[in-house]
């Protein structure tokens, strides 16, 4: 967590604007969302950047406004920054059993917020997210396919997985499946990664997405790792290919569609 200490800590020269992960809290419909604002050390508001929203798993959830930042996109850009010349938002959810998308409101005015303080390319939007926040960027993505330039979820899921005290899936909560999604998704570019292995969620979750979405006329991507278990973040945030085509990813502008429940 050091590292991620000093990342976040991280300023640039005199009278210029911070640079690394910069933490930040915003409230929105109803909520209070902590996260981490990352700008390149290269960012300057003379050109547009690209935008990344990556959501965390379940086992990142709290209010420290940081746990998020120990698995995933974070770490990729420690380890390699230069391939991830990106303005990233990695917001951090307070509770487990909560899927992403009961924090639509409150991550939708955070992307306005942060699409309003900086210099950011309105066509270079991009969702990604890992586990629990991989079921969030696949309902999301179709939610919104209007505002993303390419989708990637990891080791995700359909339907929601939280469960509320009386064991059902929470208000608010996406309980349709991978066919209510694809038709959605199918007007996006779409790189999917699961372990081949993974013991929390079956690789046959993304295997119905990716067949939903060519079924609805998508040409989605996908990699299954072999051998690889739950932590398929790590093969996939490290490999410099993911962001390279990433960044080649432009919006489409398209009338959006509805995604039902």
């Amino acid at each position: 967590m050091s590292a991620l200490l000093l990342a976040a800590a991280a300023v640039g020269a005199a009278g210029a604007p911070p640079r690394g992960f910069l933490l930040d809290q915003i409230t929105a419909g109803g909520e209070t969302l902590r996260y981490a604002l990352y700008l390149p050390r290269e960012y300057t508001p003379s050109r547009r950047w690209p935008l990344l929203v990556a959501l965390h798993g379940r086992g990142e959830s709290g209010r420290d406004g940081l746990r998020q930042l120990a698995q995933g996109v974070a770490q990729a850009i420690i380890a390699s920054p230069a391939d991830w010349p990106v303005v990233a938002i990695l917001p951090q959810k307070s509770e487990e059993n909560r899927e992403w998308e009961q924090s639509e409101a409150a991550l939708l005015a955070l992307v306005d917020t942060v699409r309003s303080r900086y210099a950011i390319d309105p066509d270079r939007l991009y969702l990604t997210g890992l586990s629990q926040g991989g079921h969030g960027a696949w309902v999301l993505g179709a939610r919104h396919a209007d505002v993303w330039a390419a989708v990637v979820p990891v080791c995700g899921y359909a339907a929601a997985r939280a469960r509320d005290a009386h064991g059902q899936p929470p208000r608010g909560a996406f309980n349709g499946s991978a066919a209510d999604l694809a038709p959605a998704l199918a007007r996006l570019p779409v790189w999917a990664f699961h372990g081949a292995a993974d013991s929390i969620v079956p690789v046959a979750e993304t295997e119905r997405m990716i067949a939903a979405i060519r079924a609805a006329g998508g040409d989605p991507r996908s990699t299954i790792f072999p051998g690889v278990d739950h932590g398929s973040w790590d093969p996939a945030y490290r490999d410099a290919a993911l962001p390279a085509w990433l960044l080649q990813q432009r919006r489409a502008r398209t009338a959006p569609q509805e995604v039902s429940q």
